[in-house]
């Protein structure tokens, strides 16, 4: 059972180290937790204890945890979990966490705008803006200044500010709350099989949710000439690249249904209509358009976005998604999520076609 002592470790393990706060925050971050309300004799209590254990420090009357006090609670939460504050639990795990990924992240956080999903109790917000400025993640310094404010998800732009073209065809597989697992996998089975027999090999990832992603990077081309957009009812499409790599998205579902009739769509609009199918979303590649990165932790769920082989996909379960095994992970192999430039003309040239048709 959680005690008064550990949602008050909690709710100071998660700010940065050498951080000090007044007793009267202490105060209402164990109330609102413990769900009762306490005295500040009551709190002043627990503190001096904690102090005497050597778990907290006391400076000018305002408090913070001690490196034992961290080292203790590491160890405690995991046998209390189920009874802390599940998004502060969240925002501790993803401050262990990132340090070990930090390298990875950065290779699809830089030199482009990024969304942070923002998280505390009861509330998340996805921040595009610093002020007047889109956000920019340079440095681990930036990372880390992200996960003191409780940045905990990070969600790159798929294009160079002010590029004409996206950097990445990402197709993002939204399963319906109606289909099972082993259909998901199917259906991303055979979409990696229809790039691949275009000599397109894609990297897999979990969402960290309950799809996965493809992703994939093409040598330097320009637009095809012949290409016209594939006609659409719902929306009026002008012809650029961002709108050929969304038909590239659609012609893949289009392939992919001739194998697994009535599993899939590419129609985003209508969500009751899809929840029997899994949706290849082509909707996100648009200028502005955004995607959670590798590695990034998945701010509902707590669980992270991770690379895989497609030979795991079959065996993979979202628990092997947790933060420490994925950690673990990158320790023994290093970033998994490596996207080699694909030549894409035959693809390009079978897209062109399609579109015609």
């Amino acid at each position: 059972m959680a005690t008064p002592e550990d949602h008050l470790l909690m709710s100071l393990a998660i700010k940065r180290k050498g951080k000090f706060v007044d007793l009267e925050h202490i105060r209402e971050k164990v109330r609102r937790d413990a769900k009762r309300d306490f005295t500040q004799a009551e709190i002043r209590k627990l503190l001096d204890s904690l102090i005497s254990r050597g778990l907290m420090e006391e400076k000018e009357g305002e408090f913070a945890i001690s490196d034992k006090g961290r080292e203790h609670f590491e160890k405690r939460w995991r046998q209390i979990r189920e009874e802390l504050n599940q998004d502060y639990l969240k925002v501790y795990r993803a401050k262990r966490y990132y340090p070990h990924v930090v390298d990875a992240l950065l290779e699809f956080c830089k030199g482009r705008w990024v969304s942070v999903f923002r998280l505390f109790t009861g509330r998340a917000w996805l921040q595009r803006k610093l002020g007047p400025r889109y956000i920019t993640i340079r440095s681990e310094r930036d990372v880390q200044w992200w996960l003191d404010v409780h940045g905990i998800d990070f969600i790159p732009y798929i294009h160079r500010p002010n590029s004409d073209r996206p950097d990445w065809l990402v197709i993002d597989f939204d399963a319906g709350k109606r289909v099972k697992s082993g259909d998901v996998k199917r259906v991303v089975e055979a979409a990696f099989g229809v790039l691949k027999d275009y000599g397109v090999r894609p990297a897999l990832k979990f969402s960290g949710s309950r799809g996965y992603q493809l992703w994939a990077r093409f040598e330097p081309h320009d637009l095809p000439k012949d290409y016209q957009p594939k006609r659409l009812r719902t929306e009026r499409r002008q012809r650029n690249l961002f709108t050929f790599y969304s038909d590239i998205v659609r012609f893949v579902e289009a392939e992919v249904a001739k194998q697994l009739p009535g599993l899939t769509t590419a129609e985003t609009a209508k969500k009751e209509l899809r929840e029997d199918k899994v949706l290849l979303d082509a909707s996100i590649i648009k200028p502005m358009g955004d995607v959670r990165a590798p590695y990034s932790m998945h701010f509902k769920t707590g669980l992270i976005s991770t690379p895989l082989q497609l030979k795991e996909l079959k065996s993979f379960e979202p628990s092997m998604a947790d933060p420490e095994p994925v950690a673990e992970r990158y320790r023994k192999r290093g970033n998994e999520f490596v996207l080699e430039p694909a030549d894409g003309s035959a693809l390009f040239e079978r897209v062109v076609a399609w579109c015609k048709g």
